[in-house]
Protein backbone atom coordinates (compact mmCIF):
# COMPACT_ATOMS: atom_id res chain seq x y z
CA UNK A 1 0.00 0.00 0.00
CA UNK A 2 1.17 3.54 -0.73
CA UNK A 3 0.57 5.75 2.32
CA UNK A 4 1.01 9.52 2.67
CA UNK A 5 1.22 10.92 6.21
CA UNK A 6 0.76 14.68 6.63
CA UNK A 7 2.17 16.17 9.83
CA UNK A 8 3.17 19.68 10.87
CA UNK A 9 6.34 18.69 12.72
CA UNK A 10 8.77 15.85 12.24
CA UNK A 11 12.17 15.07 13.79
CA UNK A 12 14.35 16.79 14.66
CA UNK A 13 11.63 19.32 15.45
CA UNK A 14 10.54 18.94 19.09
CA UNK A 15 6.97 17.71 18.92
CA UNK A 16 5.18 14.71 20.42
CA UNK A 17 2.92 14.36 17.38
CA UNK A 18 5.97 14.45 15.12
CA UNK A 19 7.65 11.68 17.15
CA UNK A 20 4.42 9.66 17.09
CA UNK A 21 4.18 9.98 13.30
CA UNK A 22 7.85 9.06 12.81
CA UNK A 23 7.58 5.86 14.85
CA UNK A 24 4.29 4.91 13.20
CA UNK A 25 5.73 5.54 9.73
CA UNK A 26 8.81 3.42 10.39
CA UNK A 27 6.65 0.48 11.51
CA UNK A 28 4.35 0.82 8.48
CA UNK A 29 7.41 0.84 6.21
CA UNK A 30 8.84 -2.28 7.88
CA UNK A 31 5.69 -4.09 6.81
CA UNK A 32 6.43 -3.41 3.14
CA UNK A 33 4.31 -0.28 2.63
CA UNK A 34 5.62 2.68 0.65
CA UNK A 35 5.39 5.52 3.18
CA UNK A 36 5.62 9.21 2.28
CA UNK A 37 5.76 12.07 4.80
CA UNK A 38 4.72 15.63 3.91
CA UNK A 39 5.97 17.96 6.61
CA UNK A 40 7.64 21.29 7.41
CA UNK A 41 10.85 22.58 5.88
CA UNK A 42 12.37 22.72 9.37
CA UNK A 43 12.18 18.94 9.71
CA UNK A 44 15.62 17.38 9.44
CA UNK A 45 15.61 13.59 9.49
CA UNK A 46 17.41 11.04 7.39
CA UNK A 47 15.64 7.78 6.71
CA UNK A 48 16.43 4.88 4.45
CA UNK A 49 12.88 3.55 4.70
CA UNK A 50 10.70 6.69 4.43
CA UNK A 51 10.22 9.15 1.59
CA UNK A 52 10.25 12.55 3.29
CA UNK A 53 8.96 15.70 1.58
CA UNK A 54 9.82 18.60 3.91
CA UNK A 55 8.28 21.26 1.65
CA UNK A 56 5.85 23.25 3.84
CA UNK A 57 6.64 26.63 5.37
CA UNK A 58 3.63 28.50 6.81
CA UNK A 59 0.93 25.86 6.19
CA UNK A 60 -1.28 28.66 4.85
CA UNK A 61 -3.55 28.87 1.81
CA UNK A 62 -0.64 30.16 -0.28
CA UNK A 63 0.79 26.61 -0.03
CA UNK A 64 -2.44 24.73 -0.74
CA UNK A 65 -1.56 24.20 -4.40
CA UNK A 66 1.95 23.03 -3.41
CA UNK A 67 0.71 20.32 -1.07
CA UNK A 68 -2.07 19.17 -3.42
CA UNK A 69 0.42 18.86 -6.28
CA UNK A 70 2.77 16.87 -4.06
CA UNK A 71 -0.03 14.48 -3.06
CA UNK A 72 -0.96 14.11 -6.76
CA UNK A 73 2.67 13.31 -7.55
CA UNK A 74 2.81 10.69 -4.77
CA UNK A 75 -0.58 9.26 -5.85
CA UNK A 76 -1.21 7.46 -2.54
CA UNK A 77 -3.85 4.86 -1.78
CA UNK A 78 -4.54 6.62 1.48
CA UNK A 79 -3.74 9.95 3.14
CA UNK A 80 -3.46 10.16 6.92
CA UNK A 81 -3.54 13.68 8.40
CA UNK A 82 -2.08 13.91 11.92
CA UNK A 83 -4.03 16.72 13.60
CA UNK A 84 -3.54 19.20 15.15
CA UNK A 85 -0.07 20.73 15.33
CA UNK A 86 1.45 24.01 16.45
CA UNK A 87 2.09 24.67 12.77
CA UNK A 88 -1.67 24.38 12.02
CA UNK A 89 -3.04 26.56 14.83
CA UNK A 90 -3.46 29.93 13.14
CA UNK A 91 -4.89 28.95 9.75
CA UNK A 92 -7.62 26.90 8.10
CA UNK A 93 -5.68 25.42 5.19
CA UNK A 94 -5.19 21.97 6.73
CA UNK A 95 -8.89 21.87 7.65
CA UNK A 96 -9.70 22.37 3.96
CA UNK A 97 -7.29 19.65 2.83
CA UNK A 98 -9.70 16.67 2.98
CA UNK A 99 -12.18 18.51 0.75
CA UNK A 100 -9.46 19.44 -1.77
CA UNK A 101 -7.97 15.94 -1.75
CA UNK A 102 -11.38 14.37 -2.44
CA UNK A 103 -12.05 16.81 -5.28
CA UNK A 104 -8.70 16.61 -7.02
CA UNK A 105 -7.14 13.27 -6.09
CA UNK A 106 -10.01 11.07 -4.88
CA UNK A 107 -7.97 8.89 -2.51
CA UNK A 108 -9.08 7.65 0.91
CA UNK A 109 -8.53 9.91 3.93
CA UNK A 110 -8.05 9.09 7.62
CA UNK A 111 -7.62 11.90 10.18
CA UNK A 112 -5.86 11.19 13.47
CA UNK A 113 -6.93 13.48 16.33
CA UNK A 114 -4.37 14.00 19.11
CA UNK A 115 -6.15 16.85 20.90
CA UNK A 116 -9.84 17.70 20.97
CA UNK A 117 -11.15 20.91 22.49
CA UNK A 118 -14.16 22.43 20.72
CA UNK A 119 -15.19 25.47 22.77
CA UNK A 120 -15.48 28.17 20.11
CA UNK A 121 -17.35 28.51 16.82
CA UNK A 122 -14.17 28.95 14.75
CA UNK A 123 -12.73 25.75 16.27
CA UNK A 124 -15.98 23.90 15.52
CA UNK A 125 -15.79 25.08 11.90
CA UNK A 126 -12.21 23.80 11.64
CA UNK A 127 -13.17 20.38 12.95
CA UNK A 128 -16.28 20.26 10.75
CA UNK A 129 -14.16 20.95 7.66
CA UNK A 130 -11.52 18.45 8.77
CA UNK A 131 -14.07 15.68 9.43
CA UNK A 132 -16.44 16.36 6.53
CA UNK A 133 -14.59 14.33 3.91
CA UNK A 134 -12.65 11.94 6.14
CA UNK A 135 -13.41 8.26 5.61
CA UNK A 136 -12.43 7.53 9.18
CA UNK A 137 -11.30 9.31 12.37
CA UNK A 138 -8.67 7.80 14.67
CA UNK A 139 -8.36 9.26 18.18
CA UNK A 140 -5.35 9.03 20.48
CA UNK A 141 -7.49 9.35 23.64
CA UNK A 142 -10.55 7.14 24.20
CA UNK A 143 -12.58 9.91 25.81
CA UNK A 144 -12.40 11.90 22.57
CA UNK A 145 -14.91 9.50 20.98
CA UNK A 146 -17.83 10.66 23.14
CA UNK A 147 -16.75 14.31 22.90
CA UNK A 148 -16.59 14.24 19.11
CA UNK A 149 -19.84 12.28 18.72
CA UNK A 150 -21.56 14.83 20.94
CA UNK A 151 -20.56 17.60 18.52
CA UNK A 152 -20.72 15.71 15.20
CA UNK A 153 -22.98 12.84 14.16
CA UNK A 154 -22.40 9.81 11.93
CA UNK A 155 -18.64 9.62 12.12
CA UNK A 156 -16.62 6.43 11.80
CA UNK A 157 -14.33 6.75 14.85
CA UNK A 158 -11.82 4.36 16.35
CA UNK A 159 -9.53 4.62 19.37
CA UNK A 160 -5.95 3.47 18.79
CA UNK A 161 -3.87 3.47 22.02
CA UNK A 162 -0.53 5.21 21.79
CA UNK A 163 2.67 3.31 22.56
CA UNK A 164 5.63 4.22 24.69
CA UNK A 165 8.78 5.69 23.20
CA UNK A 166 10.66 3.88 25.98
CA UNK A 167 11.09 0.13 25.34
CA UNK A 168 10.75 -2.56 27.99
CA UNK A 169 13.97 -2.91 29.97
CA UNK A 170 16.09 -6.04 29.53
CA UNK A 171 18.28 -5.23 32.52
CA UNK A 172 20.24 -8.06 34.16
CA UNK A 173 20.46 -8.50 37.96
CA UNK A 174 24.16 -7.55 37.74
CA UNK A 175 23.39 -4.31 35.87
CA UNK A 176 20.64 -3.49 38.36
CA UNK A 177 23.08 -3.78 41.27
CA UNK A 178 25.57 -1.65 39.35
CA UNK A 179 23.03 1.15 38.84
CA UNK A 180 21.85 1.05 42.46
CA UNK A 181 25.49 1.39 43.53
CA UNK A 182 26.22 4.18 41.03
CA UNK A 183 23.36 6.38 42.22
CA UNK A 184 23.70 5.62 45.93
CA UNK A 185 20.38 3.78 46.14
CA UNK A 186 21.38 0.54 47.83
CA UNK A 187 19.29 -0.44 50.86
CA UNK A 188 16.80 2.31 50.00
CA UNK A 189 13.27 2.31 48.66
CA UNK A 190 13.56 3.94 45.23
CA UNK A 191 10.89 6.29 43.87
CA UNK A 192 11.43 7.37 40.27
CA UNK A 193 10.14 10.41 38.46
CA UNK A 194 10.52 10.67 34.69
CA UNK A 195 9.26 13.30 32.27
CA UNK A 196 9.36 16.96 31.35
CA UNK A 197 9.54 19.27 34.35
CA UNK A 198 6.62 21.69 34.02
CA UNK A 199 4.03 23.06 36.43
CA UNK A 200 1.35 20.52 35.43
CA UNK A 201 3.49 17.60 36.65
CA UNK A 202 2.77 18.33 40.33
CA UNK A 203 6.30 17.71 41.56
CA UNK A 204 5.71 19.83 44.65
CA UNK A 205 3.35 17.13 45.92
CA UNK A 206 5.92 14.41 45.29
CA UNK A 207 8.62 16.27 47.22
CA UNK A 208 6.24 16.98 50.11
CA UNK A 209 5.39 13.28 50.31
CA UNK A 210 9.04 12.20 50.24
CA UNK A 211 9.81 14.56 53.14
CA UNK A 212 7.40 12.43 55.22
CA UNK A 213 8.88 9.05 54.21
CA UNK A 214 11.84 7.25 55.76
CA UNK A 215 14.48 5.17 53.99
CA UNK A 216 13.37 6.51 50.59
CA UNK A 217 15.16 8.26 47.74
CA UNK A 218 13.88 9.88 44.55
CA UNK A 219 15.68 8.93 41.36
CA UNK A 220 14.85 12.00 39.30
CA UNK A 221 15.34 11.02 35.64
CA UNK A 222 15.73 14.40 34.00
CA UNK A 223 17.11 17.88 34.60
CA UNK A 224 16.48 20.86 36.84
CA UNK A 225 17.94 23.87 35.02
CA UNK A 226 19.05 27.06 36.72
CA UNK A 227 17.70 29.24 33.89
CA UNK A 228 14.13 27.92 34.26
CA UNK A 229 12.11 29.67 36.99
CA UNK A 230 9.93 26.67 37.83
CA UNK A 231 13.01 24.45 38.08
CA UNK A 232 14.62 26.98 40.43
CA UNK A 233 11.51 26.98 42.61
CA UNK A 234 11.67 23.18 42.88
CA UNK A 235 15.32 23.34 43.94
CA UNK A 236 14.37 25.86 46.64
CA UNK A 237 11.58 23.54 47.80
CA UNK A 238 14.04 20.65 48.06
CA UNK A 239 16.25 22.83 50.28
CA UNK A 240 13.29 24.02 52.35
CA UNK A 241 12.05 20.48 52.97
CA UNK A 242 15.60 19.35 53.81
CA UNK A 243 15.44 16.41 51.40
CA UNK A 244 18.50 17.23 49.27
CA UNK A 245 20.12 13.96 50.36
CA UNK A 246 16.98 12.10 49.23
CA UNK A 247 16.90 13.47 45.66
CA UNK A 248 19.25 12.05 43.00
CA UNK A 249 19.08 14.00 39.72
CA UNK A 250 20.43 11.97 36.81
CA UNK A 251 20.42 14.54 33.99
CA UNK A 252 19.16 13.96 30.44
CA UNK A 253 19.62 10.63 28.62
CA UNK A 254 19.83 10.30 24.84
CA UNK A 255 19.47 6.51 24.91
CA UNK A 256 15.90 5.39 25.66
CA UNK A 257 17.20 2.04 26.94
CA UNK A 258 19.03 3.86 29.75
CA UNK A 259 15.74 5.43 30.85
CA UNK A 260 14.03 2.03 30.74
CA UNK A 261 16.72 0.50 32.97
CA UNK A 262 16.50 3.31 35.53
CA UNK A 263 12.72 2.98 35.72
CA UNK A 264 13.04 -0.78 36.12
CA UNK A 265 15.30 -0.55 39.18
CA UNK A 266 12.75 1.51 41.09
CA UNK A 267 10.22 0.31 43.64
CA UNK A 268 7.57 2.71 42.35
CA UNK A 269 7.27 5.48 39.76
CA UNK A 270 5.27 8.50 40.95
CA UNK A 271 3.63 10.86 38.43
CA UNK A 272 1.35 13.35 40.25
CA UNK A 273 -0.18 15.21 37.28
CA UNK A 274 -2.17 18.24 38.49
CA UNK A 275 -4.87 17.63 35.86
CA UNK A 276 -4.84 13.85 36.10
CA UNK A 277 -3.03 11.33 33.93
CA UNK A 278 -3.93 10.80 30.28
CA UNK A 279 -3.41 7.37 28.79
CA UNK A 280 -1.20 8.95 26.13
CA UNK A 281 1.17 10.61 28.66
CA UNK A 282 4.62 9.41 27.63
CA UNK A 283 6.04 9.18 31.14
CA UNK A 284 3.09 7.07 32.31
CA UNK A 285 3.42 4.74 29.32
CA UNK A 286 7.17 4.41 29.89
CA UNK A 287 6.66 3.34 33.51
CA UNK A 288 3.72 1.09 32.59
CA UNK A 289 5.95 -0.74 30.10
CA UNK A 290 8.46 -1.69 32.83
CA UNK A 291 5.93 -3.71 34.87
CA UNK A 292 6.66 -1.66 38.00
CA UNK A 293 4.14 -0.11 40.43
CA UNK A 294 2.96 3.34 39.27
CA UNK A 295 1.27 5.97 41.42
CA UNK A 296 -0.43 8.71 39.45
CA UNK A 297 -3.53 10.92 39.61
CA UNK A 298 -6.97 10.82 38.03
CA UNK A 299 -10.12 12.93 37.91
CA UNK A 300 -12.03 9.99 36.46
CA UNK A 301 -13.98 7.89 38.94
CA UNK A 302 -13.75 4.97 36.50
CA UNK A 303 -10.00 4.71 37.13
CA UNK A 304 -9.58 2.23 39.98
CA UNK A 305 -6.43 0.72 41.46
CA UNK A 306 -5.30 -2.50 39.86
CA UNK A 307 -2.38 -4.38 38.30
CA UNK A 308 0.15 -2.18 40.03
CA UNK A 309 -1.46 1.16 39.04
CA UNK A 310 -2.60 3.40 41.92
CA UNK A 311 -4.70 6.52 41.45
CA UNK A 312 -4.91 9.49 43.80
CA UNK A 313 -6.97 12.64 43.33
CA UNK A 314 -4.93 15.45 41.70
CA UNK A 315 -3.41 18.03 44.04
CA UNK A 316 -4.12 15.90 47.09
CA UNK A 317 -0.91 15.34 49.04
CA UNK A 318 -2.52 13.18 51.75
CA UNK A 319 -4.05 10.74 49.26
CA UNK A 320 -0.89 10.68 47.13
CA UNK A 321 1.17 9.72 50.19
CA UNK A 322 -1.32 6.98 51.06
CA UNK A 323 -1.07 5.49 47.55
CA UNK A 324 2.74 5.70 47.55
CA UNK A 325 2.85 3.72 50.80
CA UNK A 326 0.45 1.13 49.35
CA UNK A 327 2.58 0.77 46.23
CA UNK A 328 5.79 0.42 48.25
CA UNK A 329 4.16 -2.35 50.31
CA UNK A 330 2.77 -4.14 47.24
CA UNK A 331 4.48 -7.52 46.81
CA UNK A 332 2.26 -8.82 43.99
CA UNK A 333 3.89 -9.76 40.70
CA UNK A 334 2.90 -7.36 37.92
CA UNK A 335 2.32 -8.62 34.38
CA UNK A 336 1.34 -6.25 31.58
CA UNK A 337 1.23 -6.55 27.82
CA UNK A 338 4.12 -4.60 26.34
CA UNK A 339 3.15 -1.42 24.52
CA UNK A 340 4.92 -1.32 21.15
CA UNK A 341 4.72 0.77 18.01
CA UNK A 342 4.30 -2.44 16.04
CA UNK A 343 0.92 -2.89 17.73
CA UNK A 344 -0.04 0.72 16.92
CA UNK A 345 0.91 0.17 13.27
CA UNK A 346 -1.14 -3.04 13.17
CA UNK A 347 -4.22 -1.10 14.31
CA UNK A 348 -3.59 1.52 11.63
CA UNK A 349 -3.17 -1.15 8.94
CA UNK A 350 -6.47 -2.69 9.96
CA UNK A 351 -8.15 0.72 9.63
CA UNK A 352 -6.46 1.41 6.30
CA UNK A 353 -7.61 -1.93 4.90
CA UNK A 354 -11.15 -1.38 6.18
CA UNK A 355 -11.34 2.02 4.50
CA UNK A 356 -9.86 0.73 1.25
CA UNK A 357 -12.31 -2.16 1.20
CA UNK A 358 -15.51 -0.55 2.52
CA UNK A 359 -14.98 3.13 1.78
CA UNK A 360 -15.34 4.21 5.41
CA UNK A 361 -18.28 6.31 6.45
CA UNK A 362 -18.16 10.02 5.67
CA UNK A 363 -19.65 12.67 7.88
CA UNK A 364 -23.23 13.28 6.73
CA UNK A 365 -24.21 16.91 6.46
Amino acid sequence: MKICLIVGAFPKMKCGIGDYTHRLAEELAKDGNEVHIITSKRADVNSETLKIHNIMDKWGFSELKLIINKIKEISPDIVNIQYPSNEFVNNYMVAFLPLQIKRKIKCKIIVTIHEYVCLYLKTRIKYYLTFSKADKIIVAEEEFIDLIKKDFKDLNIEYVPISSNIPRSQITPEKKEELLEKYGLKNQKVITYFGFVVLSKGLEYLFECVSKLNNVKILFIGELKEEVEYHKSLKKLIEKLKIKDKVVITGFFEDEKDVADLLKISDVCVLPFTEGVKKRNGSFLAAYNQEIPVVTTSKNNKDIDGNGIYYAKPNNEEELLEKINKALDDKKEIKRDELTWKKVAESYKKSFNEVMKNGGKNYKK
